[in-house]
């Protein structure tokens, strides 16, 4: 190690400091360089074995003096984001969380999830846990509010609007059908729904509603009226506190090299969600500490509530403060609740810090399990290697109609349910699982091949040796190789090409290896029955919808999206059917017509 420790400046700044490969394995600050740097080098005894550790491979030193101790502190931040050094106590993820942007610079402004915050005159309203949280909520306003969420042209010259409109997830501005002073109004009261200012909004939604109600403007009355509802409920919903400034409570645990922080969002009194994060290289660092590093590291681009709500007093207190309000341009203060509400609050995130660590710890066993049935199925099956990759395929049909292939995806031994696919059977006609199975497998794995992207590991086959040696034929005749083999229900005998006629492979119920077959092949039956009722109950609906008259494919694809099913359209009454927009008594008595001609629901139709 070849440091000038004598030629370090008494400024304040950031030391960088570099192993032999010039990787930067650890970034500080210091209101004086020279003398923090010494302090790694003059003596051992007080230092933890983590520091002792980190100097033994300190090769080379790098620093940068800044102005003031704060800008020191951002600039130590920022470096240890870029470098994610090895001893540095660091964000484990560096994910994004959503936010709820409405474009109100904009002529119609959109309301639609965003992660990343930017200064361009929007209003963004979270951060929220998780995008699914999100999307409900934005599917609520959609339904509530009917603002846009889509990217459509504001021409005004589109002669028929989208599905949402008709459905009623939208007012179209984009065709015109609504004007600007009343689309705006309804941004504005989605934008205090956000707010949680919902008190002041369902008075202003009940005047107008009987305003419109006294014009005899029912129609208008009856959708105020369903926005009137669905807001009170999502009312009682929400989380109340005491206080009525924006706070942020951060709790943390500590096991190991890892420390779990729980954070708790409260915005204009109400608790609007929560984000699970991680801190690692934690090892040897004080929990007080770890929550200093934390919030230096988060808020550099999260937004900085008026109040910050931790467990113990944190080291660079001051220095924290000031940086934060030099960032949000106010008063931001960190304080330690001792009693009241704010102290339940914080107990409360501690208590979902402590389970969230201890989820993550069944997580690692649950992921060191499946690990170990891949190995036993790679030892059972003779593979070249760990199945880290499966897939799995089934057929459903009913006397050879609608006939549909599944397909699902396992990864590291869990289902990935987004990779999964249905196949609609093209080429056979009647009852032929085998050939249905030639087909699917052919299928998948000619695009495969076509567009050179990888193949799986392993291939398992819901059925017999008769399916088995179609999904074989169909691999062979496009002259790939990979392991395939069949799981049959009664026994749960492992069928493979490698054996003889009549030969299986038997392991114990016990088996982990036979406990994962087991569970590709049970999503891949329950994926393919799903499918196959999607879809025959989509042609039943076609089918019997279509020789109505007055009923158009608006009208269909309304009619399926609100009732979901076949079945729930026969069974609904008048009074359900005329809630659909352009469906009145007469067309709906049409319908109820129709469904009395096909006769009762039998068994097959319920499936």
């Amino acid at each position: 190690m070849a440091i000038d420790l004598s030629s370090l400046p008494d400024f304040s700044g950031v030391y960088l400091m570099k192993d032999d490969s010039g990787e930067v394995i650890y970034v500080g600050k210091a209101l004086s360089l020279r003398k923090r740097v010494r302090q790694y080098f003059q003596s051992s005894k007080n230092l933890t074995p983590k520091t002792k550790t980190l100097v033994r491979h300190i090769e080379d030193l790098e620093y940068i003096i800044t102005d003031t101790e704060v800008d020191a502190l951002v600039l130590e931040a920022n470096l240890i984001k870029k470098y994610r050094p090895r001893y540095n106590v660091r964000l484990k993820d560096d994910k994004r969380y959503p936010y709820v942007k409405v474009t109100v610079n904009s002529r119609y402004p959109r309301i639609f999830l965003t992660r990343r915050r930017l200064m361009d005159g929007a209003l963004y309203f979270g951060p929220y846990t998780n995008a699914g949280a999100v999307r409900k909520t934005l599917d609520i306003i959609s339904q509530v509010f009917r603002i846009r969420r889509c990217r459509q042209p504001l021409n005004q010259k589109k002669e028929r609007p989208c599905l949402d409109y008709h459905i009623k997830r939208c007012f179209a501005p984009c065709a015109g059908k609504i004007s600007e002073k009343e689309y705006m109004e309804n941004v504005q009261e989605a934008i205090k729904f956000l707010k949680g200012e919902t008190s002041e909004l369902v008075k202003e939604l009940e005047e107008r509603m009987y305003d419109l109600a006294s014009k005899q403007e029912y129609e208008a009355a009856a959708q105020l009226r369903d926005q009137l509802e669905a807001i009170k409920v999502l009312s009682q919903q929400q989380i109340a506190t005491s206080g009525t400034d924006d706070r942020d409570v951060i709790a943390a645990v500590q096991s190991g090299d890892t420390a779990s922080i729980q954070i708790f969002y409260v915005r204009h009194g109400n608790m609007v969600g929560r984000a699970d994060l991680a801190m690692s290289s934690a090892e040897g660092t004080t929990l007080p500490e770890t929550i200093s590093q934390f919030i230096k590291q988060y808020y550099l681009d999260s937004p900085i509530p008026t109040e910050i709500l931790v467990q113990y007093d944190i080291p660079d207190h001051d220095l924290i403060t000031s940086w934060l309000k030099q960032r949000s341009g106010r008063e931001v203060h960190i304080n330690v609740p001792q009693r009241g509400d704010k102290k339940k609050m914080l107990e409360m995130a501690l208590k979902n810090a402590e389970m969230t660590m201890r989820m993550n710890r069944l997580k690692v066993t649950a992921a060191s399990e499946s690990l170990g049935s891949l190995k036993e199925l790679q030892s059972v099956l003779s593979l070249p290697s760990v199945p880290l990759y499966i897939e799995g395929f089934d057929i459903s049909n009913i006397s050879g109609t609608d006939a549909v292939g599944s397909m699902v995806v396992f990864e590291n031994g869990k289902p990935s349910n987004s990779k999964y696919r249905q196949h609609n059977i093209r080429t056979v006609k009647g009852i032929d699982d085998f050939a249905m199975m030639e087909e699917v497998v052919g299928r998948r794995y000619s695009r495969l091949k076509d567009e050179k992207m990888p193949f799986p590991d392993l291939i398992l086959i819901d059925g017999g040796p008769g399916q088995l040696s179609a999904a074989k034929a169909s691999l062979d005749e496009l002259g790939i190789d990979i392991p395939v083999i069949g799981l049959a229900k009664r026994f749960e005998h492992i069928i493979t090409t490698e054996k003889g006629p009549g030969e299986v492979i038997i392991l114990p119920h016990s088996s982990q290896a036979l406990k994962l077959l087991m569970h590709v092949r049970d999503e891949a039956h329950r994926f393919a029955v799903s499918s196959h009722r999607r879809r025959r109950s989509a042609r039943l609906t076609h089918s019997i919808l279509d020789g109505i008259n007055g009923i158009g494919e608006a009208k269909k694809r309304a009619l399926i999206s609100h009732f979901s099913s076949v079945e729930k359209i026969g069974q609904a009454t008048m009074e359900e059917l005329c809630k659909i927009e352009g469906i009145n008594k007469k067309l709906a008595q049409r319908i109820l017509e129709k469904f009395q001609e096909h006769g009762p629901w039998n068994q097959n139709d319920k499936m």
